[in-house]
This record gives C-alpha cells, sequence and structure tokens, in this order.
C-alpha cells in the first residue's frame, strides 16, 4: 500500500540513521488526548495485530487519501507543515497492506475532541448533560467510566468507509480524506524523500 507521511527533519535523520522509526513515547502528542490514542493503538492491536517490538507504544500516522482517490499525495506545501516546524519532510512510502489500519481523516477528529460518533438519542443527551454540568468544555478523562466506556464504543465508526451517513460522513470513500496508522516504518519502505520549508518572511 503506497502512502504518504509528514514528518520532522528529525524523524528522517534517524530513520537514515537506525533503518527504522516507530513511536516509543508519549510526548509525540498533548496527553489530553491520550485515551484517544490508547484506544488507537489498542483497535490496532485487534485489527492488525500487536506491535512488532515491545517499545512501540503508539502508531505512526500517514496519508492513503490527502483528498481523493484522484489526489491522494498531500500537496508540498509549507501548509501541510506542524505550527512549530520550519523545515519537515514528506515520505512516499511502501507498507504491507496486512500492517495498516486506515480511517475516516475527518471522522477521527469527533473522538479526538472526546465526543460520541453517535445518533443514539439518550447517549447524547447523557453526554450533553454532562457536559452541560462542566461548563460545556471538559477533558475526556473527567467524563464518568461508564460515559466514557459507552462513548468510546461508537469510535468503530471511523474505521467504516464505505458507508455514507448525511450526518457524519457525506462523501463515498473515494473523495474522503482517509489516514493511515501503522507501527513502525523501516529505511527500505521509503521510495520517495520530498523536504518543505516555510518561507520565513
Amino acid at each position: 500500500m503506497k502512502l504518504w507521511t509528514v514528518q520532522s527533519v528529525d524523524f528522517y535523520y534517524a530513520l537514515q540513521k537506525n533503518g527504522v522509526v516507530y513511536c516509543d513515547r508519549e510526548s509525540w502528542f498533548c496527553q489530553e488526548y491520550r485515551p484517544m490514542y490508547d484506544w488507537m493503538a489498542i483497535e490496532m492491536c485487534k485489527r492488525i495485530g500487536n506491535p512488532p517490538q515491545t517499545e512501540i507504544r503508539y502508531p505512526l500516522w500517514a496519508w492513503f487519501q490527502y483528498n481523493s482517490r484522484k489526489k491522494p499525495k498531500p500537496p508540498i506545501s509549507p501548509n501541510i507543515l506542524g505550527s512549530e516546524d520550519n523545515i519537515g519532510v514528506v515520505l512516499e512510502i511502501e507498507i504491507p497492506d496486512n500492517e495498516v489500519l486506515l480511517s475516516d481523516f475527518c471522522l477521527w477528529h469527533i473522538p479526538l475532541n472526546g465526543h460520541p460518533i453517535s445518533e443514539d438519542k439518550k447517549l447524547m443527551r447523557r453526554f450533553d448533560s454532562f457536559r452541560a454540568t462542566l461548563g460545556g468544555s471538559c477533558d475526556f478523562c473527567d467524563y464518568p467510566s461508564d460515559l466514557q466506556r459507552d462513548i468510546m464504543s461508537t469510535w468503530d465508526a471511523i474505521f467504516d468507509l464505505r458507508t455514507k451517513n448525511k450526518r457524519w460522513t457525506a462523501k463515498a470513500m473515494w473523495n474522503r480524506p482517509i489516514q493511515a496508522c501503522f507501527w513502525e516504518l523501516k529505511l527500505e519502505q521509503v521510495l520517495k524523500v520530498e523536504f518543505v520549508e516555510k518561507i520565513m518572511e
């Protein structure tokens, strides 16, 4: 499966030096998102198998489709870089299909914000009621454990790439941004490297 991953130059240099790169620490994301990344890691274990090395904590991320099937590759422009990066790389890579978990990029942001992907009115009332008691905004870790569990049970919807739902996913699979998660990247899996640099004013 051909994918594209946008990374820092330090990531690429580590890949060149070590021959393989993976995420062995939590510092790659904000702590408030830890439950969501933990959930994704658990789903990966269930759907594509355990990490090949015990040190691996979380997946690496890439694009399967940045916009659509016709335009799968992300644009090579400074806009794709993180806010902290002045220079980065876009790596075109080839990963075996059975080592990749695909999901809907847009839908992923609903779990990422701690919300349910559900039309269950009872669950939505519980969710809205709890948030209202805290002023409408709270950390997912602050939710009662039973509410966390029920919300997380709805997140599997991000893996259903063939269903169109007017509320959540109006576009067909070939017109959606689709992200890819995998456990590690080996140097020999890199097909092409393109450096991207922000223009400093």
